[in-house]
């Protein structure tokens, strides 16, 4: 199961961890057959109501990079194809009894004309550029 948060910021802290913040979240079962057409899919289903539009939706989740027994520090990385997916569901596994697997879903309303990248490029200045996002 993955936490997701729909349309929320990534802030960080002293330590330059990623926080996600956002009022809105649910739980979706994942699996590792999963494409990103399907995960895309069902997040979508989660956060929008039927009303004739189309929306998209970018991905990214956090993954622990230090754990001690005080502090879990995290980093951000976006879910871009089907083997994105496939790692950070077998990465999440290997936490999965130390940390809640979460992933951060920006959705809006599809556009031809938007570039794919506009919500990390809105992100990276939130961050100042200052949170490894890859």
């Amino acid at each position: 199961m993955a936490l997701v948060h729909y349309n929320g910021h990534i802030t960080k802290d002293q330590n330059m961890c990623s926080i996600y913040v956002s009022e809105i979240s649910s739980y979706v079962r994942l699996n590792n057959y999963m494409t990103l057409a399907f995960l895309k899919r069902t997040i979508l289903n989660l956060f929008t109501v039927s009303d004739g539009k189309s929306y998209t939706v970018d991905l990214c989740y956090r993954y622990p990079v230090t754990m001690n027994e005080f502090k879990i520090c995290y980093r951000s990385m976006r879910i871009e194809d089907d083997n994105d997916v496939r790692s950070v569901i077998a990465y999440a596994k290997k936490y999965e009894a130390d940390v809640q697997f979460e992933i951060m879903a920006f959705i809006r309303e599809y556009n031809n004309d938007a570039p794919t990248n506009m919500i990390w490029e809105l992100m990276e200045k939130e961050l100042n550029d200052s949170l490894n996002i890859e």
